[in-house]
């Protein structure tokens, strides 16, 4: 027994690492998707199904386990499905009779019903879930199927929950991890308050435009008096301004256009293929809009804020990055001693 027991722990662990690391490498975006997750359990069910545990003259498997977790983590259809699929080898291939897996089949149902409904931790919702399931399972077995000893129970229902718990998490830990790496490698690109790309993906974003599009504009925009804002308030509160400022100016964004979080207060948005023109009366409307909105601080309390915008154009092919980007961050300087919320610009002749 002892060793039946080693095998469905390691087993069920192994899987779920394995699983984990071999979907993070072929496609990380499916790791959180529902069909990933019942694929999953599914595959970790059947493998229960193939080492049962024996305990003082009776067979019993642990294939329950990964379909319980799997409420926690997929949508109904797809458990449903996993179900449907476990049965298939449940009765038809590894031989155990229906009987019992139509009171695990009417078991999980409810607690597909109920379990989705509790907001406990997980690790601790679900250990506590198969406890109870266990409990249900091993007394439905006996009053409809097979007498069975209170030893009998006793051992199917600790073991259930041992490997439930350590299931569990090892589940937590390497969703724990994933989402770690997934952050790691998302704030080389991107900036975590705001979840804007950063000052690295707004280079990049200029290296690729500057040679395929026949003109580029770029708007430095820099949030007026800033710093007093953070000494009056709290950086809690900047932050909260910083996140809403982030939100209008990305509803100005044109189509083919970009938004980046350049540094603490500066943002740009960089434009292919519009007009002059166009550019600076997207400046105006940029920085009229800024200076019209109410911004939160709290719940009770808004402020009012203002920006400063330079610009900077790129219509001839002799126009380097470098270039537009000292003429963006000259005017941006330039409107900031003139008085600030303003947009300052070097007039272009078409």
């Amino acid at each position: 027994m002892l060793i039946d027991f080693v095998l469905n722990i390691s087993l069920t662990i192994s899987g779920i690492y394995l699983f984990h690391r071999l979907q993070y490498a072929e496609d990380r975006r499916l790791i959180d998707s529902g069909i990933f997750q019942a694929l999953l359990m599914t595959t970790l069910a059947v493998l229960l199904l193939m080492v049962p545990i024996h305990v003082s003259g009776i067979t019993f498997s642990l294939y329950f386990i990964p379909l319980l977790i799997l409420v926690k983590y997929s949508v109904p259809y797809y458990m449903l499905g996993s179900l449907a699929a476990v049965y298939l080898f449940h009765h038809l291939i590894f031989g155990y009779g229906w009987q019992v897996y139509l009171i695990f089949a009417v078991l999980y149902i409810f607690v597909m019903a109920i379990l989705p409904f509790l907001k406990f931790e997980k690790l601790r919702t679900l250990t506590s879930a198969c406890i109870i399931f266990s409990i249900l399972y091993v007394l439905g077995i006996n009053l409809f199927i097979s007498d069975l000893s209170l030893w009998q129970m006793f051992v199917f229902v600790a073991t259930s929950t041992t490997v439930m718990f350590f299931a569990m998490m090892m589940y937590e830990d390497i969703n724990t991890i994933l989402k770690l790496l997934k952050r790691y490698e998302e704030d080389e690109y991107k900036d975590y308050l705001t979840q804007l790309g950063n000052i690295k993906s707004f280079d990049e974003e200029v290296n690729i435009l500057i040679d395929e599009s026949e003109s580029l504009s770029l708007l430095l925009i820099d949030i007026d008096n800033f710093k007093v804002v953070n000494d009056e308030h709290s950086y809690k509160s900047g932050d909260a301004l910083i996140k809403q400022m982030a939100n209008l100016l990305d509803n100005h964004v044109p189509n083919g256009g970009s938004l980046f979080r350049n540094s603490g207060e500066e943002f740009a948005m960089v434009i292919p293929n519009l007009s002059f023109d166009k550019t600076v009366r997207l400046g105006e409307a940029i920085r009229n809009s800024v200076e019209r909105a109410n911004f939160h601080i709290s719940e009770d309390e808004t402020i009012r804020l203002t920006v400063s915008i330079g610009v900077g154009y790129k219509a001839e092919a002799d126009v380097t990055k470098g270039r537009m980007f000292t003429d963006a961050d000259d005017m941006l300087h330039a409107a900031k001693k003139q008085g600030q919320n303003r947009v300052m610009f070097i007039p272009y002749l078409s």
